[in-house]
């Protein structure tokens, strides 16, 4: 048996395992929501499994309250308007429902992280169109709310309760290795070059854990700003171990041998092998004054220790620095207003909206089908669903073509639920749109014919009646999106690229003042590795040559910046070594 599971892909294996748990949790969680809230409640039990799943895109963990006050407006709001879009009449229902979606979709796009929106869209949908309630069950249907939003906290605490510990240990300890890999090169005369780019994208990922994890837009905890700090402490070696002259003398070896060894320590310290880190020796790096690079390195070291402390240390995980700026700044900073989200919020709202109203003033009995493609292929830039609608298309013919075969020859009510459960399970071994979406088309099929079809012709009507309604809904969706009103990539990374640079030239004029405001410098950097990040995604795909070059100016010019801040403070939240300039 050993030798069997060795044989087995690890991938398989970790799938099976979390698979396996998250359908038999997923199955206990609708059955106990279904015993205490009602039959009728059912499928809010099936959205808040999707939402729990999904949630986890984000760290909530850091501000559990109010997360939960959030998640909680948030879904009984939802709750409220799908009962009034069902009650009111068409003008007052289209209302009610564009500034819901409009809402939903502003809040829950992002333009540095993964989008959440669809789920939201979704189950907001479900409420609509598939379970609605009336005055008499609208009272329960918002208690089923509030006990959702407390699930998706506690979901996120029992699930991403490490998170923040284990990325910052992971990150930082990749990072470590890449610089030990380039002294070591240098070391052993090996052409290979350190890649800046790499450690960059490190960088990124420790601003993603900080960004999540703020108490609000301008409350950045003591220890985040240590995090930060020691992934450009680990940057600067780099850095510096690239800047070395081709050929090392005795000295400089020396240095590089002890970097590697002092970097070891701190790997251990990061992987809780020890509990202490030992000061960095001076006399090493005694008799070498006069030359720069050891200074550097010696400050770099010295730095990188104190901040892993720090970042180390529970107190300054909950202490945070109180920012100077006013109330105006800060709320001008919370806004944050983003043409990119605006752009796509009112397009799919309206979209959306407008076709909900026609669905029910016709009364179409699967119009639901239509606007749940809508919102599948309605995605922020116009490049992207084309691709979206392939997907959709072809795991609705293969999910289709199965269901037909599946539930014309499984007539009984236990096969087909069987077919359906053993469906979603099997979601939970893909990761490609069209393989769950395939999945989930079984599952939808088999939930139409329940009990309603029996046989190849009425299984088969059902299937073409679905496809019609996907088939219109993907039309519909590439002639708004991609013909009406389009939004490339191209111009949302415009408006990205004059957001980046604005940040850094802001970054850098607040560097050269003698009073700095320390959250607003570090949320201005957090933003800045953020929105490189999704500018070299942006470039990439848009074949953007000259990108490269032209971020690394404002990387060096931010850097410089930054150097010319410590030569004129001690206590900077960067290197306190005044020969950095």
């Amino acid at each position: 048996m050993k030798h069997i599971n060795l044989k087995i892909p690890k991938v398989v294996r970790h799938n099976f395992r979390f698979g396996t748990l998250n359908f038999l949790f997923i199955i206990l969680y609708v059955n106990v929501f279904q015993f205490i809230f009602g039959p009728e409640n059912s499928i809010v039990g099936v959205i808040f499994t999707i939402m729990m799943s999904a949630s986890m895109a984000r760290d909530l963990t850091a501000t559990p309250f109010r997360h939960f006050l959030i998640q909680a407006l948030v879904l009984v709001w939802m709750a409220v308007a799908a009962f009034l879009v069902g009650m009111l009449s068409a003008p007052w229902s289209l209302c009610v429902n564009f500034i819901t979606l409009l809402l939903i979709l502003y809040a829950f796009t992002y333009e540095y992280s993964n989008h959440l929106y669809f789920p939201y869209i979704l189950s907001y949908l479900f409420l609509v169109f598939i379970s609605p309630v009336d005055a008499s069950g609208l009272p329960r249907r918002i208690i089923t709310m509030l006990v959702g939003a407390l699930s998706i906290i506690l979901y996120q605490w029992f699930m991403g309760r490490k998170r923040v510990v284990e990325t910052a240990r992971d990150v930082l300890t990749e990072m470590i290795d890449d610089v030990c890999g380039a002294a070591s090169c240098r070391l052993e005369g090996t052409v290979d070059q350190p890649d800046t780019g790499r450690i960059r994208k490190l960088l990124c990922r420790l601003s993603h854990t900080v960004y999540e994890r703020r108490k609000n837009v301008l409350s950045i905890s003591d220890a985040s700003f240590s995090m930060i700090a020691a992934g450009r402490g680990l940057e600067h070696m780099l850095i510096l171990i690239q800047e070395l002259p081709e050929e090392l003398s005795a000295q400089e070896k020396a240095i590089l041998e002890y970097v590697s060894g002092q970097l070891k320590i701190y790997e251990a310290f990061l992987q809780a092998e020890t509990e202490s880190l030992p000061p960095v020796d001076e006399t090493v790096f005694a008799g070498y004054e006069e030359k720069k690079v050891v200074r550097l390195f010696y400050h770099a070291l010295l730095y990188t220790r104190d901040r892993l402390l720090h970042m180390s240390d529970p107190k300054n995980k909950t202490h945070y620095k109180k920012t100077a700026l006013s109330m105006k700044l800060r709320l001008e900073t919370a806004l944050d207003f983003s043409t990119v989200r605006v752009v796509y919020a009112v397009r799919v709202a309206l979209l959306l909206s407008l076709v909900t109203l026609l669905v029910q003033t016709l009364a179409l009995p699967h119009g639901k089908w239509l606007l749940f493609t809508l919102a599948s292929v309605s995605l922020p830039y116009a490049d992207d669903v084309p691709v979206k609608i392939k997907k959709r298309v072809l795991a609705t013919l293969a999910g289709g073509l199965a269901s037909v075969l599946i539930y014309s020859l499984v007539p009984s009510l236990a096969g087909r639920t069987a077919a359906m459960m053993i469906s979603g399970y099997l979601s939970f071994y893909f990761t490609d749109y069209a393989q769950t979406f395939a999945c989930s088309t079984i599952g939808a099929l088999g939930g139409a014919v329940f009990m309603g079809a029996f046989g190849f012709e009425q299984v088969g009507g059902m299937f073409l009646i679905r496809i019609g309604y996907i088939l219109v809904g993907v039309l519909a969706g590439y002639l708004v999106n991609c013909l009406i009103f389009p939004y490339s990539r191209a111009q949302a990374t415009m408006q990205l690229w004059r957001k980046y640079t604005s940040l850094t030239e802001l970054l850098a004029k607040i560097c050269r003042k003698q009073q700095m405001d320390s959250q607003l410098y570090y949320n201005l950097m957090v933003q800045v590795y953020l929105l490189e990040e999704k500018l070299t995604q942006n470039a990439s795909l848009e074949k953007w040559k000259m990108f490269p070059e032209i971020l690394a100016e404002y990387q060096e010019k931010i850097r410089h910046a930054h150097r010319k801040l410590i030569a004129g403070r001690a206590d900077a939240p960067v290197f306190d070594a005044a020969d950095l300039s």
